[in-house]
């Protein structure tokens, strides 16, 4: 009887420490946000170039990098928000607006990319932690005006924050092609940050 009171007692034990184990990995991985790890593998890429290349340098090549990640998971981000708003908005400019943007998305994306590629460096495939919370706080609201609203302030922040990274971008742009795609993004957020800001103020 002792030994089998030991043997439920120990299974129960080896049991809970699975959970607790399996639960601090999953933890770990969620913790990995997808910006961070482009992030960190592209500052360990700059910081092993060669010996000739001063310290300013990898500085502004680190920031090139930062923020064409963020406005590559901001992209995204606006996408999915985007993709939403199709299945739940119901007015139909607000509709239009989200139709607007999934059509835009691949060409964006497309056009970071090529920079990256040249610049060598990586970027997000999946949504940051932000932008995954942010869909779902936009998701978990019920069709209907407030839906619309969340979604054209989301898209009024998303596309603020994009117009001054690109602004950024192309002040201290190592070369051409990311001075001009900065240029041609910030004025492009910048027409989009307008039409939601005018749709709410309409809805509003």
């Amino acid at each position: 009887m002792i030994h089998f009171a030991f043997y439920i007692v120990h299974s129960l034990m080896n049991r809970y420490l699975s959970i607790v184990v399996l639960g601090l990995l999953l933890q770990a991985c969620g913790g990995n946000d997808s910006d961070n790890k482009a992030n960190e593998a592209n500052e360990q890429r700059i910081d092993a170039q060669a010996v000739g290349v001063s310290d300013e340098a990898k500085q502004d090549a680190k920031k090139t990098a930062a923020r064409l990640v963020e406005l590559t998971s901001m992209n995204l981000t606006e996408y999915e928000l985007s993709q939403a708003a199709l299945r739940q908005a119901t007015n139909p400019e607000v509709k239009a607006l989200a139709q607007q943007a999934v059509n835009r998305y691949a060409q964006q994306d497309k056009a970071l990319r090529d920079l990256a590629r040249d610049l060598k460096i990586v970027l997000p495939t999946e949504l940051s932690a932000e932008g995954r919370d942010r869909v779902e706080d936009l998701t978990g609201e019920k069709a209907g005006t407030a839906f619309d609203l969340k979604y054209l302030e989301q898209i009024q922040k998303i596309t603020n924050q994009m117009s001054d990274l690109a602004d950024d971008l192309a002040d201290d742009a190592p070369n051409d092609a990311v001075r001009e795609y900065g240029n041609r993004a910030e004025k492009e957020a910048n027409q989009r940050a307008d039409r939601a800001k005018s749709l709410r103020n309409v809805l509003g």
